[in-house]
């Protein structure tokens, strides 16, 4: 009975065996940072719960990795956090057990020393910082502007530098270069240097946001300098619009235009140059939604390339996305191109907007055809002369055959009329509202068609450009419409959907190049792979004709 008590606390510890812990330094200044690494043997984790650290570190960020290795026909796959921490406070600091789905790592200690210098400085210092924010309410991907500024009145030395602020899981791009200038403060003169930044969150909730950190050191004593920018807690709304096609655009503005379409008649076959252009504030260029409008099988749509540039204006950054597209006639007449429709939301009046391109029509002739002429100019002979007597009783003849023909006629017409008349009028309210229906029925059912298409050109692009960044970003557009009934947010969604150990693999290589940054990725495999899944699609199925909407009777 003695060894049950013993057995029962055996039991209730929790499992360290298969989380390892680390710290790249056990003995660090209160200015200093420090990494973190965990690592696990579970394929897909749970997300890791950071919140233990917040208590005596400030969270500076982190990276996930995914491990893979392959020997004699096993697999085994790892995955690995590195967390990047400061501590707020000197002494003898321990560093917490973080829970990884049923296991936990063993804690660490650390040993901090205490540092002279001060967190942000004040102002009135030979050296303080300050940062602005110009909201601290948004939507997850909108813009959020952060200025900081450093006031130095002793030379610093080369090689000082201000690392831009962080947001767990944002993106983050400068505004510009550095702006240096002189302003007196308190009657103090001072160098300022000052950069802006674009933020974008991607999470909803609230976030504390990091400030910028400055390393350097005094030019005068070689003394290193270290300063921080005080964090600043936001709060972030889920979307609160999204369009049919699940993109969200929350911008200041937002403008489409397109080149204009020689107005020339053009043959079968024959490729005729259009591109689409989607200007956008607050936005990065990578969020910018595809452009190219649906294909018909009259009228076959292509990518030929995408160009995406990025400025800075007045209100932020300024994004443009550019789409190069070969419009290719499949048969002749006046064909129709399909408009563009865009759904963004308005930051400034808080409201959903659409912006468009009207449809286009193109001349389509045969190779070889001439206009369609006038077969008689006249009546083709000359009457012979007849004699006046004969003349008349023949006009006479003439006109009464006309007028029976029109009595006729006219009759026929107006039992028509009275017979249909009341059925148009019942049924004329309901097909205006049908008609309407149908063409955006049409026009979804094409878009849903020819998405797939068109984000696998993009993706094919981006693999033969061997961008990892846009290809991931690619690759999920392709999947969410290659598989429009599944839920699909991330590569393993894609794993689980095309059940591929060659495509699994890929994705993973993928990954781990853009956890590394690693510029030495190389996309043919990839797009091999996802060539293969193209080509198991049911025969004909770009080809389906859409479903039309009776209309009611």
């Amino acid at each position: 009975m003695r060894k049950l008590p013993l057995l029962l606390n055996l039991i209730c510890l929790p499992v360290f065996a298969d989380v390892t812990a680390s710290l790249d330094r056990r003995t660090i200044t209160v200015q200093d940072r420090v990494r973190l690494t965990l690592e696990t043997d579970e394929r897909a984790p749970q997300s890791l719960d950071f919140s233990p650290l917040y208590q005596d570190f400030q969270f500076l960020g982190s990276r996930q990795l995914r491990l893979s290795s392959h020997a004699s026909g096993d697999s085994r796959y790892r995955t690995r956090w590195e967390i990047l921490l400061r501590p707020k406070s000197p002494g003898d600091i321990e560093v917490p057990r973080l829970q990884v789905g049923t296991q936990s790592s063993r804690p660490l200690s650390l040993h901090v020393l205490p540092s002279e210098a001060s967190n942000s400085g004040t102002e009135g210092e030979p050296l303080f910082i300050e940062a602005e924010l110009d909201r601290r309410e948004a939507y997850v991907d909108s813009q959020l502007i952060y200025s900081v500024r450093l006031y130095h009145a002793q030379e610093l030395a080369p090689g000082s530098q201000l690392s831009p602020p962080h947001l767990n899981g944002g993106l983050i791009k400068p505004l510009g270069e550095q702006q240096r200038y002189n302003r007196q403060v308190s009657g103090r003169q001072y160098e300022v240097i000052e950069q802006r930044f674009a933020i974008f969150p991607s999470k909803s909730g609230e976030q504390s946001l990091e400030g910028p950190i400055f390393e350097g050191r005094s030019a005068l004593d070689g003394r290193r300098l270290e300063l921080q920018a005080p964090a600043r807690e936001i709060s972030i709304a889920e979307p609160a619009y999204r369009s049919a096609r699940g993109y969200w655009l929350p911008a200041r503005a937002v403008t489409l235009e397109d080149s204009d379409i020689p107005e020339a008649v053009i043959e079968p076959n024959q490729p005729l140059a259009y591109s689409i252009t989607l200007t956008a504030t607050g936005l990065p260029a990578v969020r910018l939604p595809d452009l190219a409008p649906p294909g018909t099988a009259a009228l076959d749509v292509q990518v030929d390339s995408i160009e995406l540039d990025e400025e800075v204006g007045d209100q932020g950054l300024v994004s443009r996305r550019t789409e190069h597209l070969s419009l290719i006639p499949r048969s002749t007449g006046t064909l129709e191109l399909p408009p563009v429709d865009l759904t963004w939301w308005d930051l400034s009046a808080g409201q959903a907007r659409n912006v468009s391109l009207p449809g286009r029509q193109l001349l389509v002739r045969s190779a070889g055809s001439e206009p369609p002429r006038q077969a008689f100019s006249g009546l083709g002979f000359e009457q012979a002369s007849l004699g006046p007597g004969l003349q008349q009783a023949l006009d006479k003849s003439r006109l009464l055959i006309a007028l029976l023909t029109l009595t006729s006629l006219v009759s026929s017409l107006g039992w028509l009329y009275t017979f249909n008349h009341l059925r148009l009028l019942r049924r004329e309210s309901r097909r205006q509202a049908q008609e309407e229906e149908l063409r955006r029925h049409r026009k979804l059912l094409m878009a849903h068609q020819m998405a797939e298409k068109n984000t696998f050109q993009a993706l094919a692009m981006a693999c033969q450009q061997n961008n990892p960044e846009v290809a991931k970003l690619r690759l999920i557009e392709w999947a969410q419409n290659f598989w429009p009934d599944q839920q699909i947010f991330s590569g393993e969604d894609i794993s689980d959907a095309a059940r591929s150990q060659a495509l699994d693999f890929l994705i993973l290589d993928l990954e781990q190049h853009l956890y590394l940054e690693d510029d030495m990725w190389h996309g043919d495999l990839l797009l091999e792979a996802i060539g293969k899944l193209r080509a198991r699609r049911p025969e004909g199925y770009e080809d389906r004709p859409a479903v039309e909407l009776p209309f009611a009777s």
